[in-house]
């Protein structure tokens, strides 16, 4: 039995296709209708407003989601990812402040920490900076690409460094209607366009004390990247879950796909219980990173052939623009996976440079 409850799968369901592929209504509601579900309050302490439970429960509820709607499991992602970031954090005014709105889907979590991960990686450099004028300090730069941005009532999480010094930088999180901050316009995508994407702007935002997650960025990141990354999985996990369901159902007519079908099922296991295993403790994805990575590229290709084996099992009706399975929309979902933050690809070039 599933976490959520059948009307509001019925509801997204209904809208998916929607939330896919337009900036709409629907897309704006979505944040708030999964809190009402209790989702985001699983896996935070109950004397903080949450229900508890573990990591592996997180990222079970986004599986869940991304079996029906992938969009709906990405803003979710942010959303708790946020969430937890803000749990691990010394700062109390953010706990004190915000929490309970997240929680409830009154604000959305907008986590822009992408760049920051591939920083410490060594990938690339900084988008936003700290600089100093007559003893305030400012927040100036772009982020190009931040999910569950939503037109108003958003708090975005970033690191930012020092200009006058690169070995210095902060982990911030700014509210949508601070001084100076903006969003552009959705941009556009192929997918998962209902998910309030925008490129964010910091001009001369006064940087607040209280905003501060961390004054050492790299610790806290180190410490948290098992489950900004960890989290990810659960979009995987339910996208290649659902495809590998539709194929069980055809293998009857389909039998020649079964021996390729059982492999992934065994594959999508096996990583799983990696994952859950290494995250049960999250100090040893922490000291054991490029097993976390490998595992993150693995599911990728789990993800990419379990698409493949459902085109297959369903045939050309599956092609027909009007056709009601879902597979196009899943095709194009899974379209993302290797290229969301950390990608793939440079998954890859840590682990063959490190």
């Amino acid at each position: 039995m599933g976490f959520f409850s059948e009307e509001f799968l019925s509801w997204l369901d209904q809208h998916a296709d929607e939330i896919d592929k337009q900036s709409c209504e629907a897309g704006e509601q979505l944040i708030e209708r999964i809190a009402a579900e209790g989702a985001f309050r699983v896996g935070v302490p109950e004397s903080l407003g949450g229900s508890d439970g573990s990591d592996q429960d997180v990222i079970d509820i986004l599986a869940e989601l991304a079996q029906h709607s992938l969009t709906a499991s990405f803003i979710s992602w942010g959303q708790r990812t946020l969430i937890d970031n803000i749990l691990q954090s010394d700062n109390s005014y953010l706990k004190e402040n915000y929490l309970e709105e997240l929680l409830s889907g009154e604000y959305a979590g907008a986590t822009a920490l992408s760049n920051a991960v591939k920083y410490l990686s060594d990938l690339e450099e900084l988008n936003v900076y700290i600089v100093e004028e007559k003893g305030q300090f400012y927040l100036k730069g772009r982020l190009p690409w931040v999910t569950n941005a939503r037109r108003n009532r958003f708090l975005t999480i970033c690191v930012a460094g020092f200009a006058d010094d690169p070995s210095k930088s902060y982990v911030v999180a700014v509210p949508s209607d601070a001084e100076n901050f903006s969003r552009s316009e959705d941009l556009e995508f192929v997918s998962l366009q209902g998910g309030n994407t925008a490129a964010l702007t910091f001009n001369r935002v006064p940087l607040k004390e209280e905003w501060i997650l961390s004054k050492n960025a790299k610790e806290f990141l180190t410490q948290n990247r098992p489950a900004f990354l960890g989290y990810q999985f659960g979009l995987a996990f339910g996208l290649a879950e659902r495809s590998l369901s539709e194929v069980e159902k055809e293998l009857g007519k389909r039998s020649v796909l079964t021996d390729e079908w059982q492999y992934q099922v065994e594959q999508l296991d096996a990583i799983r219980q990696a994952l859950y295993q290494g995250l049960s403790d999250r100090s040893y994805f922490v000291t054991n990173p490029r097993e976390l990575f490998q595992l993150r590229i693995d599911i990728v290709d789990v993800v990419a052939q379990s698409l493949l084996l459902e085109l297959q099992a369903g045939g050309g009706r599956g092609y027909f623009s009007k056709s009601t399975s879902g597979f196009i929309r899943r095709w194009n979902e899974g379209a993302f996976l290797p290229i969301v933050s950390p990608s793939a690809v440079q998954l890859r070039h840590i682990l063959a440079t490190s």
